[in-house]
């Protein structure tokens, strides 16, 4: 078996090809002029072969293409699909071993960021969303409402003035959120999505529920968690939830294994604490944008060590004796 990796010019050839012959309206021109390019050379083929190898998965990706085409004459969705399938094409074989297990829905979102990025979006009625790390939404906008749907990560969403009879609202996994003011923030978090109501209200449910049940209107400057069965009891807002914002992450007498859990989101690879330096407070502020001297920080002030087995594979563990 060749395990060698596709050119990523051929995957994406490939996965056009792929795609538009799943579309029910392709012609026999086109089937021929696929067949002619899976000729051309043995990769072209091997990715072919490779996209098959995905086709639970791919055929899914095709039918939503094909509707896109339809619905979204800017093929945006379309070229995210275009985009997931060429992916795993020169991924292979890590690719075949690991589909099962990857992040589709945030591969296929119209707007997402990459671990420690941090990204502003413009929306067409002046509206921003500013999105964290490791975040991803999808966006529907039209004459009657507004629409935000969290996949991953955290945003806050600024309106600077609400528009009569449009409401703007906020889907998760687990919450149903109608914005009544200017400012809010979200996160998803594991089975439970976290939101504040920076200025006006909110009105919160669990999607899960009937919309007559579990409604709670969050005042400004309160804090709610909700999963997906109930909101939690609304407390005051920790002020330490905006630090993102400005690039810094603050703890105060934190766990460390909490403080390296959120401080992973902010670096690529993996980033994990010992269990026996859990239990270890720390306070501080630390800034963002240099993850490693953070780490380094750690070493310098707690009993710790942090071994780097490679720079994506990093653990914070006991320090040992020279």
């Amino acid at each position: 078996m060749n395990n060698t990796p596709i050119d990523r010019r051929i995957a994406r050839e490939a996965a056009n090809w792929y795609v538009r012959l799943q579309n029910s309206n392709a012609c026999a021109a086109e089937h021929a002029a696929g067949a002619e390019w899976r000729a051309r050379h043995a990769d072209h083929e091997r990715a072919w072969q490779l996209a098959e190898q995905f086709c639970g998965r791919a055929q899914q990706l095709a039918a939503r293409a094909e509707r896109a085409a339809l619905e979204r004459p800017r093929g945006l969705e379309r070229r995210q699909v275009l985009k997931t399938l060429a992916m795993l094409i020169a991924a292979a074989p890590l690719g075949l071993a690991a589909h099962r297990g990857l992040p589709w829905r945030e591969w296929q979102a119209d707007e997402r960021t990459a671990a420690g990025e941090q990204r502003t979006l413009n929306l067409p009625d002046g509206a921003q969303i500013r999105l964290n790390t490791g975040s991803a939404v999808d966006i529907a906008y039209d004459d009657s409402v507004r629409r935000i749907r969290l996949i991953a990560g955290e945003m806050l969403f600024e309106m600077p003035h609400m528009t009569a009879g449009r409401p703007f609202i906020v889907d998760t996994a687990e919450a149903h959120i109608v914005l009544f003011g200017n400012r809010l923030m979200v996160r998803q978090y594991p089975q439970r999505t976290y939101l504040a109501a920076l200025d006006g209200t909110a009105v919160v449910r669990p999607r899960m529920l009937p919309r007559e049940e579990g409604m709670m209107r969050l005042a400004a400057d309160r804090q709610t968690y909700v999963n997906n069965q109930a909101v939690e009891p609304p407390m005051a807002l920790a002020h330490n939830r905006l630090d993102w914002l400005a690039g810094v992450l603050r703890a105060e007498k934190m766990r460390l294994d909490d403080f390296i859990t959120e401080l992973d989101r902010y670096r690529p690879g993996l980033l994990r604490c010992d269990p026996a330096v859990a239990g270890l407070l720390i306070s501080g502020t630390f800034q963002l944008r240099d993850t490693d001297q953070i780490l380094l920080a750690l070493s310098q002030t707690l009993p710790v060590s942090v071994l780097y087995r490679t720079p994506y594979w990093v653990t914070v563990t006991t320090r040992r004796n020279a």
